[in-house]
């Protein structure tokens, strides 16, 4: 999992974005943040290549 962002560039992207938030709910979502840019991450990876499993095969012939 990413660090999360360091709080003052977290509040400077909070602040592009117009959000205004309590510190206790800005502390949290840069956690989540982070969390979030780690499941993105996965994501842009290549899924792993297919076997030839039965779930993944069929056979038109009888």
């Amino acid at each position: 999992m990413p660090e999360p962002l360091p709080p003052d560039q977290f509040a400077t992207m909070m602040a592009q974005a117009g959000i205004s938030l309590p510190a206790a709910e800005v502390e949290d979502l840069r956690h989540a943040h982070a969390r979030l840019a780690g499941m993105l991450e996965a994501l842009r990876k290549p899924a792993p290549k297919l076997v030839a499993e039965p779930a993944f095969t069929f056979s038109t012939e009888k």
